[in-house]
């Protein structure tokens, strides 16, 4: 298509940022605490210099989570709300428009209360799409509430179905929270998407749709089949191990990924901010 050729920009994925307002994160797979906080303002900063500057930023879920300070109950939405609004403050230094996925972190009703005010009921999911320089980008809400792991309901996946016919003609990216295919690391293959072949079979029959990125996991892999990669990126604050089977928590470094396009070509890099601690 003339749009795609005549494409030229970049846009940022950030995830799992984790911000909970009240405390530090306290890793049950590592000894340590980490402030996500500190993390992301400094990723934030990171993206401020680069150059080009992106388009847009895509925030890939687990945005918000309280949660882990308090493990011994289930919050309110109300308790969920000032980490969110955080966020919102953090994320507003930032110099391009975001767009949010929700995780298995999230708590719907203050995600929507804070940060998608027009959703059209409190509990609303929240998946969409949208365009920009000729591509179409889809956005998927593979949350199931009171889960690690991941779903798309009948309803989401029909949406899908038809955005993709309505955008046959353009090349396209997906976004969503959970990992449809293994990463071949037991512990965190257990929380995946349940319904991952059943996603990829939608996304296979659109014609120009060739990657999927994906957050949850803290740490970055590809994985190609059938002319589908699947990119996932790590966190901004606490990192998974690439190698252990068992639960093992890395305190950072932060990150995120950059992704440039230019016509039809697709390149990315995952930008690991070492130094000292947040």
């Amino acid at each position: 298509m003339a749009g795609e050729e005549s494409a030229h920009f970049r846009f940022v994925h950030l995830t799992d940022t984790h911000i909970m307002v009240g405390g530090k994160w306290k890793a049950r797979g590592g000894n340590f605490e980490f402030d996500t906080e500190a993390s992301l303002r400094r990723v934030v900063e990171a993206v401020r210099t680069l150059d080009p500057a992106p388009a847009f930023a895509v925030l890939g879920g687990d945005l918000a989570s309280p949660d882990l300070i308090d493990r011994t109950r289930v919050l309110t939405p109300d308790e969920y709300e000032p980490s969110y609004r955080l966020l919102a403050e953090i994320l507003g230094r930032l110099p391009c428009p975001v767009h949010f996925l929700v995780g298995n972190h999230d708590d719907r009703v203050a995600f929507n209360r804070v940060l998608r005010r027009d959703a059209p009921t409190p509990d609303a999911p929240n998946y969409y799409s949208f365009d920009h320089q000729g591509y179409h980008f889809v956005a998927l809400d593979s949350q199931e509430p009171g889960q690690h792991g991941g779903f798309l309901d009948a309803a989401q996946l029909r949406w899908l179905r038809e955005d993709l016919k309505q955008h046959r003609e353009r090349p396209t990216i997906a976004f969503v929270h959970h990992h449809p295919w293994p990463l071949g690391l037991q512990w965190i293959d257990t929380m995946s998407l349940r319904n991952g072949e059943e996603l990829i079979d939608v996304l296979q029959g659109h014609p120009d749709l060739r990657w999927i990125i994906c957050g949850h996991v803290h740490l970055d892999q590809a994985i190609q089949r059938r002319g589908l990669t699947m990119l996932t990126t790590p966190s901004t604050c606490v990192q998974l191990s690439k190698v252990s089977q068992a639960p093992k928590m890395l305190p950072g470094p932060p990150a995120f990924r950059i992704v440039d396009l230019d016509g039809a070509t697709l390149s990315t890099r995952v930008v690991h901010l070492h130094g000292s601690s947040p």
